[in-house]
Formats: structure tokens, C-alpha cells, sequence
């Protein structure tokens, strides 16, 4: 439950803060007009996403896909920083516009591009979101979505789409060139991210070729503390420019003067705009609470210390019963003063996978384990412990091995084959 409230509210707010950014722009701007593209956007989002759920389901596709996540997360980070290109030039002409009051961003002609480049803009948005967090939850269930985990999920979308309403409403007065700044570093900062993604999901897969220390670079920023933790300053920013703004407030007409209708009206709205900044501000601590906790104390990576192995009639025998199902274990020998390390899986079908404790992009940085996947200690890849052994990208190079009365054997020529490899 709390897994699944985790993954949607984090995914839930990327995208409410987004959408929530664009509907606030066009009520700052005058363009209300082209909200219903963005509620466009954002209804056939959630129809595609409910959608690939289904297909997910019903043709058993592998939730770990690195191609699908890559190319969601590229599409996503392009889409991002397009539109705060787009903001940036809207807002030369927007300035002047606004000053003169005259309530329009550009000409008329250009309001259909406008409104299907939003509508294309909140779709792409709103369904990377909702696919990766179909993605997660069905990692993160194995498939098996109760009841409980229902309940969690729905809790963080509820929470999202509350940030969202409270987010909107709380920001409509404020000066908007300090708005824009702000936020535009936001989605800067949104697009960098989801783009260093992308990069991480292809190269996981060797289909981009990157150096191990770029790997660990990106694999710094992808991971989910960081990822986290950038999601909370995503949320600090334009909530602070919302409060600061806040302080400034026109003088109110004297109540005893011709103006009074005019002063109980101001009242009204202050008080009315008060209890939309007070709520967002109670939303956004709880969600920050909720994140942040999740940071601390939600990771439970497990570096793995290698046992020690001595070696008999040139093979290494390493006894089946000393395994524990679902988990990796780690092993080192010695060769000429080099160590080798190497890993031995149990996997819940009763099979055996082995695989040196490296990989071809990393090197032999060697895994942890997070869960039920093995995680690169380099570049932060998880990896299904059911791929083990298989090779390719991120995943742990292959070493030969064998099942022998109740022991997995590996030959000490396989070890020595390897050893380069660590030195």
C-alpha cells in the first residue's frame, strides 16, 4: 500500500505541477480560452494510460522495458524543454501585451498552433507519467495488484490532483515575470532530468554507448533519492514565489468613505485568496513530509559482502542449501593477488543463475541488491534477478557454471578467464 501511494503521488505531482504551471500561465496571460486544450490533453492521458495498462496485462510485456521508459522519458524531456522555449518567446511580445492589458499572447492566427502544441504538450506529459507509474506499480507488485496496493494508489492521486487544484488557485495573483523565472528553471530542471533518463534507459541496454564515469554521473541524478529529493525543490520553488507575493498587498479604502463596497469586496477576496494559499501550502507540506520520509527511509540497498572461496581440483563448489531464494549472494577468489568476484543466484523457479560481479559498461563496480532486483552500484540500474547471467548492457557479465550433487561448480579457468577484468 504505502509503495504504491509512494509511486503515484511522486509521478502524480511531476505532472499536476507541470499542467498546474501552463493553467496558471494562461489565467495570468488572459488565454483561459486554451485551458480546455490542456483538459484535453490531460483526459486522453489518462484514457492512454489506463489503456497501455491493459496491454501491459494482456500481452505480458516486461515492465522493466528500458526502450519503453527511455523513449517516454525522452519524448517527455523534449516536450519540457520545447515548451519553456516556447514560454520564452511568447513572453517578449506577452510583456508589452500585458501592459497595454490588451489580454492576448500573440495574434490571432497563431491560436490553433498554440492550442494543439498545449494539448500535444499535456498529453505527452501527463501519459509518460502515467505509463511509468503503471510501469512502477506492476514492478513493484509483480503483477499482482490487491486491494491494499488500490487503496495507496488511489490515496497519491488523490493527494496530486489536491496539489494541483491548490497549486492553481494559490498562484493567480502574483507578478508573473518572477513566476516565469522561477518556473522556468523548474522545467528546466524537469527536462534535464527526464532527458539524463532516458540516457540511463538506453545505455542500460548498450544501445548508447556511455563511459562508466558518465554512467555514474546520470546514474547519480536517476536514482530515487536523488530523483526525490529534486522533486521537493521542484515543489519549494514556485511555492516560495507564491508566498513572497503574498506579502504585497494594495492599501484598502477607508471604511468610512464612498468606497466601502469596494473594501468588504477586497476583504472577501483576500480572505478567499488566503484559504487557497494556506491549503496549497498544507498540501505541498504534506506531500514534502511524505517524499522526504521516503527519502531517508524508504531504500533498502543492500551492499553485499563477498565470501571467500577456496578452490579444489580446479573448481570452485559452492553448496545449493547455503542459498536464499530471491537473493544474491556474493563470493570472491583469489588469483595472483587479484580478486575475483563473482555472484550466485536462487531464483524462485529453482534455478540457478551465475554471473561475474561486473558488467560491460560499468566495470566491475559490482551490484547490491534493492528489493527483488540487483543494483549497480555505479550507475544505479536495476536489474531483474531472473536476467542474471544473461549479459548485455548493465547486466552482470555471464560466468559458466554448472549443477552438480547439490552444488553450483565453476571452474577456476573461468575465474582466471575474468580476472583482467579486475585488476
Amino acid at each position: 500500500m504505502l509503495e504504491a501511494l509512494v509511486i503515484t503521488l511522486r509521478e502524480g505531482v511531476e505532472a499536476a505541477l507541470v499542467v498546474g504551471i501552463i493553467l496558471a500561465y494562461l489565467h495570468k496571460t488572459g488565454k483561459v480560452d486554451l485551458n480546455r486544450m490542456v483538459y484535453w490533453g490531460l483526459g486522453a492521458a489518462i484514457l492512454a494510460s489506463v489503456a497501455f495498462a491493459i496491454v501491459l496485462q494482456a500481452l505480458n510485456i516486461d515492465p522493466e522495458n528500458e526502450y519503453i521508459e527511455g523513449a517516454l522519458f525522452g519524448a517527455a524531456g523534449i516536450m519540457v524543454a520545447s515548451l519553456v522555449v516556447w514560454m520564452w518567446r511568447v513572453s517578449k511580445k506577452l510583456k508589452a501585451e500585458v501592459e497595454k492589458k490588451l489580454g492576448t499572447i500573440v495574434g490571432q492566427a497563431n491560436i490553433r498552433a498554440q492550442g494543439l502544441g498545449l494539448l500535444t504538450f499535456t498529453f505527452v506529459m501527463v501519459f509518460r507519467e502515467g505509463a511509468e507509474t503503471v510501469l512502477f506499480l506492476t514492478g513493484a507488485t509483480l503483477g499482482k495488484f490487491d486491494f491494499l496496493s488500490f487503496i495507496g494508489g488511489s490515496i497519491g492521486i488523490g493527494l496530486a490532483v489536491l496539489f494541483a487544484i491548490f497549486f492553481i488557485r494559490g498562484s493567480l495573483k502574483m507578478n508573473l515575470s518572477r513566476f516565469f523565472g522561477v518556473t522556468s528553471i523548474v522545467l528546466l530542471i524537469l527536462a534535464f532530468k527526464l532527458l539524463l533518463g532516458s540516457l540511463h534507459e538506453f545505455a542500460e541496454v548498450g544501445a548508447i554507448p556511455l563511459t562508466p564515469v558518465v554512467m555514474a554521473v546520470i546514474g547519480f541524478f536517476v536514482r530515487d533519492n536523488t530523483s526525490t529529493i529534486i522533486l521537493m525543490a521542484l515543489l519549494v520553488a514556485p511555492l516560495m514565489v507564491i508566498l513572497w507575493d503574498a506579502r504585497s498587498r494594495g492599501v484598502l479604502p477607508n471604511v468610512a468613505t464612498e468606497h466601502a463596497v469596494e473594501r468588504r469586496k477586497l476583504l472577501a477576496a483576500r480572505r478567499q485568496e488566503g484559504i487557497w494559499r494556506s491549503s496549497l501550502v498544507m498540501a505541498t507540506l504534506v506531500i514534502l513530509f511524505a517524499t522526504g520520509w521516503m527519502a531517508l527511509t524508504g531504500s533498502s540497498f543492500t551492499d553485499i559482502e563477498p565470501i571467500p572461496v577456496n578452490a579444489a581440483g580446479g573448481q570452485v563448489r559452492i553448496p545449493v542449501a547455503g542459498l536464499k531464494e530471491g537473493q544474491m549472494t556474493k563470493y570472491v577468489y583469489s588469483i595472483d593477488g587479484t580478486n575475483v568476484r563473482f555472484l550466485v543466484v536462487l531464483n524462485t523457479d529453482g534455478s540457478i543463475a551465475t554471473a561475474l560481479d561486473a558488467c560491460q559498461i560499468c566495470g566491475p563496480k559490482g551490484y547490491g541488491q534493492e528489493g527483488d532486483k540487483a543494483i549497480c552500484k555505479n550507475c544505479n540500474a536495476p536489474i531483474v534477478m531472473d536476467t542474471i547471467g544473461q549479459g548485455g548492457g548493465c547486466n552482470p557479465l555471464p560466468l559458466g557454471a554448472s549443477l552438480d550433487t547439490g552444488s553450483v561448480v565453476i571452474a577456476v579457468e573461468e575465474l582466471v578467464q575474468a580476472s583482467p577484468i579486475f585488476r
